[in-house]
């Protein structure tokens, strides 16, 4: 099992939790949707990704306009990510 990273996307910036591979929380912050912060997320992505050879599991609500600025830095940097569904979200 990978680690899974998760956002709550909001304006202007996410609140982002780390769980390692026995689903405990070992990380948690609030990230600014800002060029440094997500050069620290980067860094923090490919250690991750560094000490365990797998990519985490990264998981955000589409939010329409509130999400595309991290779905661009995924995208930008390769990282593989899911979207869940607001609509779909709120059900489960």
């Amino acid at each position: 099992m990978q680690h899974i990273i998760a956002f709550y996307v909001c304006v202007g910036k996410s609140y982002m939790v780390i769980y390692n591979t026995q689903k405990q929380c070992i990380f948690e912050s609030e990230i600014n949707h800002s060029k440094p912060n997500f050069e620290e997320l980067r860094k923090r992505i490919d250690q991750l990704m560094n000490e365990n050879k797998k990519s985490p599991h990264i998981v955000y609500e589409a939010t329409g306009v509130y999400s595309r600025q991290i779905e661009r830095f995924m995208q930008d940097n390769k990282f593989e990510y899911f979207l869940l569904d607001p609509l779909e979200a709120k059900l489960k």
